[in-house]
């Protein structure tokens, strides 16, 4: 009698101990943090990069669940274009002196080809990247750039050549979308994959993943 109720305490044990690991959600669905991996949140039941701006590092805001650079962010003047200021951390154009001697012309200040950023491992475009394109198609028209290459980067995470070819359809996917947008003058493209990534944190990859307009 000893003997069978022993074994029916083992096996209630056993029996328990599945339960609980089955109640477990399976990755990247959680209940808490602790079912997230480290530095991650648990947020509407999904785990995230972050759960608000505060989890993400400067230079970056909380979109989504995903740490995303700001776009036109700066710390100081020397981060920001010719003609442009740091304003509450943002680049803006100065703006024009209102003592201007007269017979004198007011010239805008000159534009500036910002890059774009994407998510891990993704060459999709973002709005914050559709928004900053628009942006740039402007900048090109009131340049009259007659002729443009375009630059994929990547993060240091994964292959050479799995990064070449991802840092490529970057490329690509800026250059598309700037066509649509009307943009006339010749444009290449090309990929550095992870040659030139610099991070070694979510906040420096995240800056790694990009692509640069360059006027030729």
């Amino acid at each position: 009698m000893n003997k069978s109720m022993w074994f029916l305490g083992v096996a209630t044990a056993c029996l328990s101990l599945a339960v609980v690991g089955c109640n477990k959600p399976k990755y990247p669905a959680c209940k808490t943090d602790g079912d997230c991996h480290q530095s991650e949140f648990c947020v509407q039941q999904q785990c995230q990069q972050c759960r608000t701006d505060a989890d993400c590092g400067a230079g970056n805001q909380c979109v989504a669940g995903r740490c995303d650079p700001i776009p036109n962010y700066c710390q100081s003047d020397t981060q920001c274009g010719e003609g442009m200021r740091c304003n509450q951390q943002r680049c803006e154009a100065q703006p024009t002196s209102s003592t201007q001697p007269s017979g004198t012309s007011t010239q805008a200040p000159t534009c500036t080809l910002e890059p774009i950023y994407f998510a891990f491992d993704q060459s999709d475009l973002t709005q914050q990247s559709r928004d900053a394109l628009a942006a740039d198609a402007r900048c090109i028209g009131q340049r009259g750039v007659t002729a443009l290459h375009i630059t994929g980067y990547t993060d240091p995470r994964g292959t050479e050549e799995y990064n070449l070819a991802l840092g490529d359809r970057r490329a690509r996917a800026a250059k598309s979308y700037l066509v649509s947008l009307g943009v006339n003058a010749g444009v290449t493209v090309s990929s550095m994959g992870e040659e030139m990534a610099t991070g070694t944190d979510e906040a420096g990859w995240a800056h790694d993943r990009r692509a640069e307009l360059t006027e030729k």
